[in-house]
């Protein structure tokens, strides 16, 4: 068994961490060799483009990915959507974490991408869109989205969530974006650029799944590497083919999905194909060790207080991969400063009282 962080050609170097599981290059070419036609053509299905819409030329492509499909397997399945539908979902019986859809995930790329058309005409603002949502190019594209409408509808979170990962096999720089966080898009867009501009490969976002058994008891299963929605990449991998292996390989058993601390095993939290979490399961197995030899740059909330022992050891991994990578802590002071003094004009109210 071949686990993280290290990818095959680190092996000879003995340098391996028995902590979370990784996709070596030998199990990409098992794929190749042990995969029926059948299961190729399958899977290949999840990632094929049917059209492309508004496409033009850039150096930087803002990419994310829409699509209307339950977290999980558990629960209703959704209908096919409309625009009446994705804005008040509840008319039609149907539960969904937002009320209104629309107005969470719709409406921000239109946004997003007239903003980003004033501000910064020389990049592209990218929709890697669900078939079943085809009815939104018009007014994707009249906002100055470019489109690539999917053949497949997703199953669940993924593929869909998987979708805006083909960009990053591109030439050029990409800035990954969920629809909900439009608003910090230009940050996210520097940051990148000052990736390319160090010359490493790409920065992330790393988190800890906020449950109790992560953030209090600090479970590895729970430690994310990248957070997909803010990530950005300055260096081209082979993202399909890289997609399409991994999907396999989970599928087969050939990858485990927990984390192994001496003689125990940790669940690892959105390793389930298709369901919620799988994309940054595959971002962690397959693209950080991939991705870390060309040098990271790592951005952690200075208030993320939960990332312990495991960040540490990313760090250190990451360091070791290309001691070009760095760490950045971030955060707002004003924010703090108020916090604080809100706290102490409590406590001395308290005192009084």
């Amino acid at each position: 068994m071949v686990y993280f962080w290290f990818v095959h050609d680190a092996m000879s170097r003995g340098h391996a961490s028995n902590i979370f599981p990784v996709m070596d290059e030998e199990m990409v070419a098992y794929y190749h060799q042990a995969a029926t036609e059948q299961e190729i053509e399958e899977i290949q299905s999840h990632f094929e483009i049917a059209g492309k819409h508004n496409a033009r030329p850039t150096e930087h492509v803002v990419a994310t990915s829409l699509f209307w499909k339950p977290a999980s397997g558990e629960g209703v399945r959704y209908p096919e959507p409309t625009r009446e539908v994705m804005q008040d979902p509840e008319r039609f019986g149907l539960p969904t974490r937002f009320k209104n859809p629309w107005e969470h995930y719709v409406e921000p790329i239109f946004e997003a991408a007239r903003h980003l058309a004033e501000i910064r005409p020389e990049l592209v603002y990218r929709v890697y869109l669900a078939n079943d949502l085809s009815f939104l190019i018009p007014e994707l594209t009249e906002a100055g989205c470019e489109v690539y409408l999917m053949k497949s509808s997703s199953i669940l979170h993924n593929p869909g969530a998987m979708w805006r990962f083909l960009a990053m096999e591109e030439d050029g720089l990409v800035t990954m974006n969920d629809s909900d966080r439009a608003h910090d898009l230009i940050h996210d867009i520097e940051r990148t650029e000052l990736v390319a501009e160090g010359g490493l490969c790409y920065w992330r976002t790393p988190y800890f799944w906020n449950t109790t058994a992560c953030t209090d008891l600090g479970m590895p299963g729970g430690y994310h590497a990248s957070d997909a929605a803010t990530m950005g990449m300055a260096k081209p991998l082979p993202m399909k083919l890289l997609m399409e292996a991994f999907i396999w390989s989970c599928q087969k058993g050939l990858i485990p999905d927990y984390c192994q601390i001496g003689e125990r095993r940790a669940p690892i939290i959105g390793s389930q194909w298709p369901a919620f979490g799988f994309d940054e399961y595959f971002l962690s197995a397959a693209v950080h060790p991939r991705a870390a030899f060309e040098g990271v740059l790592t951005f952690v909330n200075w208030r993320a207080i939960h990332l312990n022992q495991w960040l540490a050891l990313d760090i250190e991994y990451c360091t070791w991969a290309n001691p070009k990578s760095e760490i950045m802590f971030w955060g707002d002071p004003d924010k703090n400063y108020k916090e604080k003094k809100s706290r102490m004009a409590a406590s001395t109210a308290c005192e009084a009282g």
